[in-house]
């Protein structure tokens, strides 16, 4: 038996393997700058959004403002308008202010006037006469 020599490889290889092909790092920066430009635009978009809700809630409070205001300054309206319409006032003010005095039986006539007042009645006639039969269909569709 012929022994034969045998070529046993006794190099170690290192504990850690060098990266033989590395990579540039420019697409790691790159990622890493898309990244946060990513993250930067989303953030001033949420900050965007937030500014326009609080302006619109300004906003907001301001009409609710103004609407209460106004309603408050309807009541006192309608109140001095009930006020001005109490019958009694309107006397005082026609006696005392304006001189009036209430009149005797025989300055009060009465009138019958019918169902519909005559001049009423003359001037509707009146305007339906001056129009042509397109005039009154345009009347009638304007009303």
């Amino acid at each position: 038996m012929v022994l034969e020599k045998r070529n046993y490889d006794y190099d170690l290889k290192p504990y850690y393997e060098e990266n033989k092909s590395k990579k540039p790092r420019k697409n790691k920066k790159l990622k890493n700058l898309m990244l946060i430009v990513f993250v930067g635009f989303l953030s001033f978009t949420v900050l965007f959004r937030y500014a326009l809700i609080y302006q619109k809630s300004v906003a907001l409070s301001n009409m609710e403002a103004k609407v209460s205001e106004i309603e408050k300054l309807n009541q006192q309206l309608e109140v001095k308008i009930a006020s001005m319409t109490d019958l009694q006032r309107i006397e005082d003010i026609a006696k005392n202010q304006l001189g009036m005095v209430e009149p005797e039986k025989g300055q009060i006539v009465y009138m019958s006037i019918g169902k519909t007042n005559e001049v009423a009645q003359k001037k509707t006639d009146d305007n339906n006469k001056n129009k042509t039969f397109f005039g009154r269909i345009l009347g009638l569709l304007v009303r």
